[in-house]
This record gives structure tokens, sequence and C-alpha cells, in this order.
């Protein structure tokens, strides 16, 4: 089972099904998944049992998923982590928040802490990203966290825009900054 993360303002911990019925919502708004790779689920049922799934599964090293809260207001307002990106054997960073919390630096704040447990616990070598061409918030996103665009791929049957992260460049451009 995946382990907590803290952050200045933010807390990741492992999914539990109490957030089941949250993430459900937010998965089924039309603006939190416009840009995402995979359908906004139509049937949720289907949706509800493989998320339940997922939640009850222990996770592997490199497949970590962490739900989100703010630390002075609990309650579900996002995921983020580290899996595998489909059949590629490369490792993925991804992220999505409940419109509710857009502009406030959460997506930027998780994801510098998914990328960092990525290189220093689970030892990655390497961690890329996929976006919708047009997702022009997200790709401002992996480039504050380090991330530089690698050209263009198909994977989640479409064109997308590649990232990546190698955890050298990562860990001395975090050593610059400190």
């Amino acid at each position: 089972m995946p382990i907590s993360l803290e952050t200045e303002r933010l807390r990741l911990y492992p999914p539990r099904i109490a957030d089941l019925e949250a993430r459900l919502a937010m998965d089924r708004d039309p603006d939190v998944m416009r840009f995402l790779l995979r359908a906004t689920p139509e049937d949720i049922d289907p949706h509800r049992a493989d998320i339940r799934r997922k939640i009850l599964a222990l996770a592997s090293p490199a497949h970590v998923f962490w739900h989100v809260e703010e630390k002075d207001a609990p309650g579900f307002i996002g995921c983020c982590g580290v899996f595998p990106l489909e059949d590629s054997g490369m490792i993925e960073i991804g992220y999505r928040f409940v419109r509710r919390v857009w502009g406030r630096g959460f997506a930027t704040e998780a994801a510098v802490a998914a990328l960092d447990h990525g290189f220093k616990h689970i030892g990655l070598a390497r961690i890329v990203a996929v976006t919708d061409p047009r997702n022009l918030a997200s790709q401002r996103v992996l480039q504050k966290i380090g991330l530089r665009p690698a050209g263009m791929a198909f994977h989640y049957g479409r064109d997308v825009k590649m990232f990546e992260c190698r955890r050298a460049s990562n860990l001395a451009a975090r050593l610059g900054s400190a």
C-alpha cells in the first residue's frame, strides 16, 4: 500500500472507498475530463466498479496513485500519482482535480511530491507525461515541475504531446534551487 505524503498545503493519501462518490463526481465533470486521454465515463456503474477494484488492490512499487485533500479542509479534491503508461514500459505522472480548486497551484504542488517520490523512493530513472496537445494548462504544470517536451507520440488511442524528466536532471535542478 502506498504511503501518505504531505506538502505545505496538501495531504496525498492512499485512495479510500469513502472517496469513491467524490471521485466519480470529478470523473463525470466534462470540464475535468475534457483533455484527459480517457473518455468521460458514460456508464457510471462499470467505472465505479473499476475505481473500487483499484482502491482495494495493493499498488505495485511503480504504481502509486494518491487521493489529495487540503490539510486545512479535509475532503477529496483530486488525485495524483505515477503509474505505467499503457504497454510502453515507461512510468507516467498524472493528476486531475475538481474544478472548484483549479488555479490554486494544487496540481503543481501535488505533482512535485509525486515526482520526488518516484525518483527518490521508488528509484525511477525517468518519468514521462502525456497530454492532449491543446491542454496548455497541464503542459505549464509539467514544465514547472521539471519535465521537458519530448515530441509527439501515440498513446491512449490518439496523438499526444510527450514530456519527460530524468532523475539526474531533476535532482540537479532541485539542488540548484535550494
